[in-house]
Formats: structure tokens, C-alpha cells, sequence
């Protein structure tokens, strides 16, 4: 009997033991493993951090923004110095009713008006023009060539050429004082006056004392006036073209077209036209067609 149970606690002890070393194997490989598993999860850890704050991304695709004095600017604001320019002077207001001088400068460009003194409308048309921004200039009557015939009286107290000097400045004096708002002059008719040296002398003398400039109409090919102007220092221009010699409009067009190769040819030109409604009409489609190809001025900023 001690024998039978010798052997049966060897064979207990011998299951106990490999119990034991059953479990132990089954602890060191579950720790083992999960060991394993943590080396498996590191480096997705790595591959994953947590994100950082971007950085704003430079948009390599878009330039850099330029200065804003070299930013393209909407068309209706681009600079066009570099144009020609063409300054229109519309003559002979102060006669005609103050409706058409009203939509004559309503046109949306700068120009020049010239306004007869001692009309019926002289005042009025010249307060219209410089309400609506358009320059104001005295258009001084001057004798011409055939005085007195028929077409060639030149108005009420025109500089004629038999007038003594102290009349002549005091003519010229009294129709400056006439035209509100006037800033300049040019010469009504005068085929007899501009081109003699003396009687322009002391018309522009009388210019030049306040301070206008003057634009010869050239309405004689020998007039002086130009030089005369530039030798006592008056700021001056040259009319290049007349505009509605002939009122039919393909005429008109015509002499339009003259003006703008001149002026893209020598950088300015000076037109003058009448208060026509001919050439009202005319301007109302010939000066929506030229933007873009001239820079419309005054004829003050011409000389200036």
C-alpha cells in the first residue's frame, strides 16, 4: 500500500509541475505577444502624429500683388496721357437759344466754348457752359476783309481797323469785361486785323493783362497772331482744322477724321466748330466713336 501511493503522489506532483510550467508557458507567451502587438501599433503611432498648425500656403500659381500705383485699373480709369489729344472749341454762342448750348455741352468730354459779347443769350450761355464744366472763352469780334459788306459785319463794337489804338484796347477791355467766366480768346472773323503786327500788339497787350491765353482761329492764311502771342509771352495755339465749313454730317466726318490723323501725327490738334445743330448733332455721334483714340482736352490745357 505505500508503495501504490508513493507512486501516486509522483504522478500528482509530476501533473502539478507540468501545470505549473503549462501555465507559465501560457503567461510568458500572452506577455510575449502583447509586447509584439505594441511593436506592431508603434509605428503607425509614428506615421500618425497629431497634427501641427499649418503654415498659410503660398499660392505659387497667383504673382505677387503689385504696388497700387502699378495695378491694372478698370478701363474707364486708365491713365491716357499717352494719347493724342485734340481740343475742340465750339463758337458763336451767345445768340443761339440757351437749349441747344445746353445739350451741346452736355457731351461728356472736356472742350471749349467761345461766346460772342452783347448777344441776347452772352451771360446765360456762359454761366450753361461753366455750370456744365466746359472752359469759357471771349470770341472777340474782329473786322474782316469786305467790311461792311454783306456776310462780313463782325457785330456790335468790333475791333476795326481805322480805331485808334486807345479805342482798340478800350473794345477789347469792354468785351472781356462781357463774358463771365472767360479764361481765353479768340478772334470772330478779323482777316483784316490778324495779320497786321501793330493793332495785334495791342489787342494781345490787353490779353495778356488778364491773364487769358489766346487760340487764332486762323481765318486769314497771313495772320500774325500766333507770333505775335508767343513774342509778348501770351500762352497760344493754332486752330488745324474747321469743322463744319460744310454742315452735311459726311462732310463733318470728314474734316473729324483730318483732325484725329493730325493729332496722331504731331500729339495735339485744335478744331473749331459752330453752334450749329448740325454740329451739334454731328459731335453727338463723332465724339462717342473716338474714345479711346484721342484724349479730349480744353483749349487751355493745349497752350498750358
Amino acid at each position: 500500500m505505500a508503495r501504490g501511493k508513493g507512486k501516486r503522489t509522483s504522478t500528482l506532483a509530476l501533473v502539478g509541475w507540468a501545470v505549473l510550467m503549462l501555465a507559465l508557458g501560457l503567461g510568458v507567451g500572452l506577455l510575449l505577444g502583447q509586447q509584439g502587438c505594441n511593436r506592431r501599433e508603434a509605428p503607425t503611432k509614428r506615421e500618425s502624429p497629431k497634427p501641427e498648425p499649418k503654415k498659410p500656403e503660398k499660392k505659387q500659381a497667383e504673382p505677387k500683388a503689385k504696388p497700387s500705383s502699378e495695378a491694372v485699373r478698370p478701363p474707364s480709369q486708365q491713365p491716357d496721357h499717352a494719347l493724342p489729344h485734340l481740343a475742340l472749341v465750339i463758337d458763336d454762342l451767345g445768340y443761339m437759344q440757351p437749349e441747344l448750348v445746353t445739350r451741346l455741352c452736355s457731351l461728356p468730354v472736356p472742350f471749349s466754348v467761345a461766346v460772342l459779347p452783347y448777344q441776347e443769350h452772352t451771360r446765360e450761355s456762359a454761366e450753361i457752359a461753366h455750370r456744365l464744366g466746359k472752359e469759357v472763352m471771349l470770341h472777340l469780334p474782329m473786322e474782316p476783309i469786305g467790311y461792311p459788306g454783306p456776310g462780313h459785319d463782325p457785330g456790335p463794337n468790333a475791333i476795326l481797323y481805322n480805331l485808334p489804338e486807345s479805342e482798340i484796347r478800350h473794345r477789347v477791355q469792354m468785351a472781356l469785361n462781357e463774358v463771365p467766366h472767360r479764361v481765353g480768346v479768340n478772334n470772330h472773323m478779323g482777316s483784316r486785323i490778324t495779320p497786321d503786327r501793330t493793332r495785334m500788339g495791342w489787342v494781345l497787350q490787353e490779353i495778356k493783362a488778364r491773364k487769358c491765353f489766346f487760340v487764332d482761329s486762323r481765318t486769314e492764311k497771313d495772320s500774325v497772331a500766333f507770333d505775335v502771342a508767343e513774342q509778348l509771352g501770351v500762352p497760344t495755339v493754332q486752330r488745324r482744322v474747321f469743322l463744319d465749313d460744310d454742315k452735311a454730317f459726311p462732310e463733318m466726318e470728314k474734316q473729324w477724321v483730318r483732325a484725329l490723323k493730325l493729332a496722331e501725327k504731331d500729339g495735339s490738334v485744335l478744331i473749331i466748330g459752330h453752334i450749329y445743330p448740325e454740329t451739334v448733332e454731328a459731335l453727338e455721334k463723332l465724339v462717342p466713336r473716338t474714345k479711346g483714340q484721342v484724349r479730349f482736352v480744353t483749349a487751355g490745357q493745349l497752350v498750358n
